[in-house]
C-alpha cells in the first residue's frame, strides 16, 4: 500500500486543511444534514478523503446511536460528530466494501444512461447503513444531458441519499448544479499544511528527518497533499532522507534561487549563462528551479511591503528594489508559462537573462 493510502485521513481532525475542517465541523454539528455538497479544488488537496468522512460521519453506528439518545434529552445534539473507525459501518466504507457508499468516475461513466441508471437504483432503500452517499469524483467531465439527469435528482433527492460531488474545474459545472449545492472549496495547501501532514507519515513510519527536508517537499508539491506524500515515499525508497539528497532526486542543485539571483544582481552575464549550462548538464530540473526564483522573488517584494515575516534570504531585500523585483516576477513568470513549449529547457530562462542583464546595461549607460 502506498504512504497516501495508508495514512490517509480518517476523520475530520486529521483534515490537513483547516478550512476545510472547521467548515464541515460546522456544516455536521448543526441539526439539519445537506443532501448535496460540492468540493472543488486541485488534484491532492483531500476532496476524496473529505468525501469518504463525510460518508462515515452520516452512517457511524456508535454517532447514530448517540444522536438518538440525546435527541430523547432536550432534543440536544451530539458535541462530538467524528466517526468511530471502530464500528462496522466505519470499517466497510474505509476498505471500500460498503454497499451504501458508491464512488463514481465521471471520467469514465460520464454518460445518461449512467446517470438514469443511478436514478432507479437511487430510489432504493440502503441496505445496512442510514444514508446512501453518491461520491461522483470529476463530476465536470459528465455530459451535457447527464448532468440536466442528476439535475432532477439532486432537485428532489430521497430522504435517504446525500450526494458530495468532487471537481478540479468547477467553472465547467451548470449553474442550476452549483445552486443546489453546499459548495467547498479546498484550497492549494500551504507549506505549514503539508509539513503537518507528512509529519504523520513520518511519524507512522518512524522516520528520522529534518524539518527543512520536510519543507523542502512540501514545496515541491505544489500545493498537494498527495504528490507530497509521493516525493516523501520516492526518498525513502532511494534513502534520500537528507536535504542534500532529496536535491538530487528532484533534480535541484547546489545553485540556489538566493545564489543565482545575486548573480543577476552583478549584471554579469557572461558567467550567469555559463552557470545555466552547468545546471543543465548536471540534470536540474530547470521547471522547479524556476519556481524556486519565483517563491524568493515573491518573499522578497512582500518583505519589502512588510508583510511578510519569512527570514529567507532577507539580504537580498536591499540589493534590488520594488521595481526591478516586479520586472523580475513577469520575467521568470514568463520563463514558467514558456517551458511547456521549449525543445530545449534552458532556452526560456537563458533568453530571460540576457533580457534583463542588457535592459540594465542600457539604463546604466
Amino acid at each position: 500500500m502506498t504512504l497516501y493510502r495508508k495514512y490517509r485521513p480518517q476523520n475530520l481532525s486529521e483534515l490537513d486543511s483547516s478550512e476545510v475542517r472547521d467548515r464541515l465541523i460546522r456544516t455536521f454539528s448543526s441539526a439539519f444534514t445537506p443532501h448535496a455538497l460540492l468540493f472543488c479544488g486541485s488534484r491532492g488537496t483531500g476532496k476524496t478523503s473529505a468525501a469518504r468522512i463525510v460518508a462515515k460521519i452520516l452512517n457511524c453506528e456508535k454517532r447514530i446511536k448517540s444522536q438518538e439518545l440525546k435527541s430523547k434529552d432536550k432534543g440536544q445534539l451530539p458535541t462530538n460528530i467524528e466517526p468511530c473507525n471502530t464500528c462496522e459501518s466505519c470499517i466497510s466504507i474505509t476498505e471500500g466494501r460498503n454497499l451504501d457508499v458508491l464512488e463514481i468516475d465521471a471520467a469514465s461513466n460520464r454518460g445518461i444512461d449512467e446517470i438514469r441508471d443511478l436514478r432507479e437504483k437511487i430510489k432504493l432503500a440502503p441496505v445496512s447503513s442510514r444514508f446512501k452517499v453518491y461520491i461522483i469524483d470529476e463530476v465536470h467531465m459528465l455530459t451535457t444531458e447527464a448532468f440536466n439527469a442528476l439535475l432532477k435528482t439532486l432537485e428532489e433527492p430521497p430522504a435517504h441519499a446525500v450526494f458530495v460531488l468532487a471537481t478540479t474545474e468547477p467553472d465547467k459545472l451548470p449553474a442550476t448544479i452549483l445552486s443546489r449545492c453546499i459548495i467547498f472549496n479546498f484550497k492549494k495547501a500551504q507549506v505549514s499544511e503539508i509539513v503537518n501532514c507528512l509529519k504523520r507519515v513520518v511519524k507512522g513510519e518512524k522516520l528520522d528527518v529534518t524539518d527543512d527536508f520536510l519543507t523542502q517537499i512540501a514545496q515541491s508539491s505544489e500545493g498537494s497533499f498527495r504528490d507530497a506524500t509521493k516525493i516523501l515515499e520516492q526518498a525513502i525508497l532511494e534513502n534520500a532522507l537528507t536535504a542534500e539528497k532529496l536535491s538530487h532526486i528532484l533534480g535541484r542543485d547546489n545553485m540556489t534561487a538566493g545564489k543565482f539571483l545575486k548573480l543577476l544582481s552583478a549584471k554579469n552575464l557572461k558567467v550567469v549563462l555559463t552557470q545555466i549550462n552547468q545546471m543543465v548538464e548536471r540534470g536540474v530540473n530547470i521547471r522547479f528551479f524556476v519556481e524556486d526564483i519565483l517563491r524568493l522573488l515573491h518573499q522578497i517584494l512582500l518583505k519589502q511591503h512588510d508583510v511578510s515575516e519569512e527570514r529567507e534570504e532577507t539580504e537580498l531585500t536591499g540589493v534590488f528594489g520594488t521595481k526591478e523585483v516586479l520586472t523580475l516576477i513577469k520575467l521568470f513568470s514568463k520563463v514558467y508559462t514558456d517551458l511547456k513549449n521549449a525543445s530545449m529547457p534552458q532556452i526560456p530562462l537563458e533568453v530571460a537573462v540576457v533580457e534583463w542583464c542588457e535592459q540594465e546595461l542600457k539604463t546604466t549607460t
